[in-house]
């Protein structure tokens, strides 16, 4: 299954390291959406919105999304989950791919907008 990557699991994210026996299948795609800082050190991303959001696409190994879920705070519970984890279309050179992507749930993650759509890596670094 493919990952949507749009922040902190990108090449030269704080947990990039998370996808090291992943394989990166193109490093520019594109989702709509709109993308926020958190304030924490990675962004959140809504659906809502018409901003081409950019990301990178991997394949993931099944061994892998435990600790990914874990990391995007996602477990199944929909009372206690910060995040989504749903299947979406991504735009890719070669065509539409689905892939997994973690969505905000919860509205306090949505502080500042980001119009461009691109997480700086550099940022995860700095809070």
């Amino acid at each position: 299954m493919y990952l949507f990557a749009y922040g902190t699991l990108k090449r030269g994210g704080k947990y990039h390291f998370y996808l090291e026996e992943a394989e990166l299948v193109e490093e520019r795609v594109t989702i709509s959406g709109s993308l926020y800082d958190t304030g924490l050190g990675y962004p959140a991303l809504a659906l809502a919105g018409d901003d081409v959001i950019q990301g990178e696409l991997y394949d993931i190994p099944e061994v892998l999304w435990p600790a990914i879920n874990d990391l995007e705070d996602y477990s199944g519970d929909a009372k206690k989950d910060l995040y989504d984890r749903l299947t979406i279309d991504v735009e890719t050179a070669r065509g539409t791919k689905k892939a997994i992507v973690y969505t905000a749930k919860a509205e306090r993650l949505l502080k500042e907008y980001i119009p461009e759509g691109v997480w700086d890596v550099e940022r995860s670094f700095v809070k």
